[in-house]
């Protein structure tokens, strides 16, 4: 039983969209992007996400999985792996796992196609990304169980 608000994590090697929905599991929002810099690591990253976990009483984690398309994303596959490790340990907050393969794709053509260039809106296409995939999760569910 998954239960809600969930917190989705975009996961990429600098950039971490971050989308959380409602109490009810009916509506996915974004959150702002967190990255790596020279000042923050992946541990700094975990403990950011865990900080908002906490303000937003989150209750389960969904994270983005790509599908093994290309040897590009058996890779991927296993850094995110190791990501969900290392959450793992700091949490007791369970964590799922969803495709995420075209999320990215859909939150550029919404951005394009509300007008805006993709290089202004490159940071928050991570967080849409997130949003996107976490609201397919939602409607997901709520189709199941109808």
């Amino acid at each position: 039983m998954i239960n809600y608000p969930i917190l989705a994590i975009d996961y990429g090697d600098k950039h971490f969209g971050l989308s959380y929905s409602d109490f009810k599991g009916t509506l996915a929002s974004p959150l702002d992007v967190i990255s790596i810099t020279k000042n923050r690591d992946i541990n700094n990253v975990i403990n950011e996400i865990l900080e908002v976990c906490s303000e937003y009483r989150i209750k389960t984690i969904l994270i983005g999985k790509p599908q093994k398309f290309k040897e590009s994303h058996k890779k991927t596959e296993e850094k995110i792996e190791r990501f969900i490790n290392n959450i793992k340990a700091k949490t007791e907050i369970p964590i799922i796992t969803y495709d995420e393969s075209f999320s990215t794709i859909s939150a550029q053509n919404m951005l394009t196609s509300s007008g805006q260039s993709i290089k202004r809106t490159r940071g928050k296409i991570d967080s849409i990304a997130a949003t996107v995939f976490l609201q397919e999760f939602l409607n997901s569910k709520k189709t199941n169980s109808e």
